[in-house]
């Protein structure tokens, strides 16, 4: 877990418990109504939540029986052939029902649950003495946890796993034969959710120090490594890269050992040193078990020098300094940078290595987007997802982000809170303090995209409840998720989320609704500890960014030159996938999100938009296509509690893809739907609709010319795919709906 932000947010074993039904991808099928085959049922008896990690937790007593609780029983679709054809009908250009999206109303007639299958589930549901309410395709049943643990016969328990609490079934729950007609089962756990944002909310305390040159250590070679000895304490470090494309990250690996032994609680103290123009800013990963972590870092001027390191042991009160090998750094020979001093809350005369922000290096300048987000035309409506009800601070920090680079402010409003959200009451500082976080990038991210947009905020315990809710009342026209977990462990600890999320998802894409989500930060092992904290490290993307009808959205670094422009893209983490021995990478991933993620999933099937461009024979790829998401090269100045902060992550590069389509969606007066087939079709038509992508490894899949599982397709060149998808179709809008849109 990183030392400076919480990245792993973990309540339990599962973002909530969901059961059976096989995956489902957005494949060619008949629209016409068919006959139903026969149900799959649910199995009589199911674990919500693995054994192993519930073995791996304290357990702290039963939940009180009168606890009022509610779950959910996601219900299946009386024509499942016939919205899977529809889904693929209505996203694929050429097709005669391109954009012709469905009305909620009119979709929940075609596709949505069976009346006589609901009738008998709520007949039998209200003889237990529970109160049930329809919403879209999730039945709600409320009652006490008594009447729960009754019906399932089971005992909810209060569990502790490190410092967080979780409720979760004691064991496997026993399902009623009346209940087994439904797709899963949503809520009887409180949720683990891992949000996979990377801020460093403590800015000055990572300004590379410039100290003159008579104080800094002798250097050494370029490519070599450095080791010094002080006391007990020896701390050698690596040089994982030597001469980079401009302005790309520089990648140090540091060893610590004390009295011969690896010292896990060696930790970052300082760099130092001659370094030319703005300061650099350092990014350090926590420490592993081997007493090894990563410096990361870059400069804002063309260069050759080295800096000074300093490494600490608190508990054994000794430290050790350094030269670091020698790098050089590729870029502008003048000082480009806006300087964000004293003002922002930093030291006085200190600057920034040009982070994003939407004055002087505006991502929306590199990624080619300015025709887009400077157009005349109403403001977006996205939604954004947040596991916890904690809308008041970040709201403020993107008023303030509006306010100090002079946009039009988002009009935020709380549109949902649904069960398991956290709260203050029911989730610890540290996890509310991660959500939060979390929110103010979400928001802040969109203003960057779609400056003045209507944002509304879904809080909920569970992603799918959140999208079922989102389709329910069919408002928005984009939805952004930056959370995420491997696909395998989601399905182990919540047997059946995939194909469930994959049902609601291709209904937000009848309705015409957006869907962008990070591809992940654990590189190509997506979710990076299994169900009992553990390491997992089978390759495997992350859930729900593998799912077929959303766009996953991976992650780059940039060399950025004078006006924002970039003079290379390479993938998030850069060559660090194949620079790092794999056991060391491993170790890293188990603890916190640090590179871009990817991978070919092994639940959800290669859908039609990638044939031809990824590997036949694999499942779905994912990304689909990326944008800027390091911290340090050149990462994204936002606030955070009222704070100055850089951060980074795919969590920045979701947020920004929904506002680029809100903007879209609001310039055609329209919906897009899921945009993957357009996209992937304008690429096809002309590869420039993608900006390539220099370099990268993501500790399997290289970065190579195509499509890969690296970065997808490549960075978004995004006027250019706005452009080409405003052009796809010119016939009236929702010709299927009621015009509620």
């Amino acid at each position: 877990m990183k030392k400076h932000w919480l990245s792993r947010l973990e309540l339990g074993g599962a973002l909530t418990g969901v059961l059976m039904l096989t995956s489902a991808g957005l494949t060619a099928g008949s629209a016409a109504a068919a006959p139903r085959p026969a149900p799959k049922l649910l199995p009589a008896r199911a674990s919500i939540v693995s054994p192993a990690a519930l073995a791996h937790s304290l357990r702290l007593g039963p939940v009180a029986p009168g606890t009022p609780w509610t779950f959910g029983l996601v219900l299946p679709s009386k024509n499942l052939a016939g919205l899977k054809a529809y889904a693929l009908a209505v996203s694929s250009p050429g097709s005669p029902q391109f954009r012709h999206f469905l009305a909620n109303a009119l979709m929940l007639r075609d596709f949505g649950p069976g009346a006589s299958m609901l009738h008998a589930l709520t007949s039998y549901l209200d003889r237990q003495g529970l109160r049930t309410r329809t919403v879209g395709q999730v039945l709600d049943v409320s009652g006490r946890v008594s009447q729960i643990e009754a019906l399932f016969s089971t005992t909810l328990t209060r569990y502790r796993k490190g410092s967080t609490t979780f409720v979760a079934p004691s064991g496997a729950i026993s399902i009623p034969s009346a209940l087994r007609v439904a797709e899963g089962i949503e809520g009887l756990a409180t949720p683990t959710v891992q949000t996979l944002a990377r801020p460093l909310p403590n800015l000055s305390a990572r300004l590379i120090r410039v100290m003159p040159r008579s104080r800094t250590p002798q250097s050494v070679p370029a490519g070599s490594s450095a080791s010094t000895t002080a006391g007990s304490l020896t701390v050698t470090a690596q040089i994982l890269s030597g001469t980079r494309t401009p302005g790309m990250a520089i990648h140090y690996l540091i060893t610590a050992t004390l009295n011969g032994q690896p010292d896990p609680n060696a930790t970052f103290a300082g760099l130092a040193g001659p370094l030319l123009g703005a300061p650099g800013f350092v990014d350090v990963t926590a420490t592993n078990g081997a007493g090894q972590f990563i410096v990361d870092f870059t400069a804002s001027q063309s260069q050759t020098t080295s800096l000074s390191l300093t490494v600490a042991d608190p508990a054994a009160q000794v430290s050790a300094t350094l030269p670091l090998p020698a790098f050089t750094v590729l870029g502008p020979s003048i000082n480009t940078c806006t300087t964000f001093d004293g003002t922002l809350g930093l030291p006085k005369g200190f600057r920034l290595i040009c982070p994003w922000n939407p004055a002087s290096n505006a991502v929306n300048t590199a990624m080619n987007a300015g025709s887009l987000v400077g157009s005349a035309h109403p403001p977006a409506r996205l939604a954004v997802f947040t596991a916890g009800n904690v809308v008041n601070m970040p709201a403020a920090d993107a008023t303030r982000f509006a306010h100090t680079f002079h946009l039009p402010p988002l009009h935020d409003t709380l549109a949902y809170v649904g069960p398991g959200t956290c709260t203050v009451s029911t989730c610890p500082a540290s996890v509310m303090g991660g959500i939060e976080g979390e929110l103010s990038l979400d928001l802040q991210m969109m203003e960057t995209a779609s400056p003045g947009a209507r944002v509304q905020i879904y809080a909920s315990g569970s992603l799918r409840d959140a999208l079922n809710q989102v389709i329910t009342r069919d408002s928005a026209n984009v939805f952004s998720i930056s959370y995420g977990e491997g696909e395998l462990l989601e399905e182990t600890t919540s047997p059946g989320a995939q194909s469930t999320w994959d049902l609601l998802a291709m209904e937000a894409n009848i309705e015409g609704i957006t869907i962008s989500v990070a591809a992940g930060d654990s590189a190509a092992y997506g979710g990076a500890l299994n169900p009992g904290g553990l390491p997992n490290f089978t390759p495997q993307p992350s859930y729900p960014a593998n799912s077929a009808g959303v766009s996953a959205v991976g992650g780059l670094e940039a060399a950025v030159l004078p006006g924002a422009r970039p003079a290379a893209l390479a993938m998030w983490g850069g060559n660090l996938g194949a620079e790092l021995p794999a056991p060391i990478l491993l170790s890293f991933l188990a603890m916190e999100n640090m590179m871009a993620g990817g991978g070919y999933s092994t639940l959800v099937p290669q859908p039609a938009y990638q044939a031809g461009l990824a590997p036949a024979g694999t499942g779905r790829g994912v990304p689909d296509f990326s944008l800027p998401a390091s911290v340090v090269t050149p990462g994204y100045f936002i606030f955070i509690d009222g704070q100055p902060a850089l951060v980074g992550g795919t969590s920045t590069a979701a947020p920004l893809f929904a506002g680029y389509m809100g903007d879209l969606a609001s310039a055609i007066k329209g919906r897009l739907g899921n945009v993957n087939a357009a996209i992937y079709g304008l690429y096809r038509a002309d590869p420039a609709v993608v900006m390539p992508v220099s370099f990268g490894n993501n500790g399997v899949y290289p970065v190579t010319a195509g499509y890969n599982a690296a970065t997808g397709l490549g960075g978004l060149n995004v006027d250019q795919v706005a452009a080409g998808m405003a052009r796809l179709d010119v016939s009236p809008r929702f010709a299927h709906s009621t015009g509620t849109h």
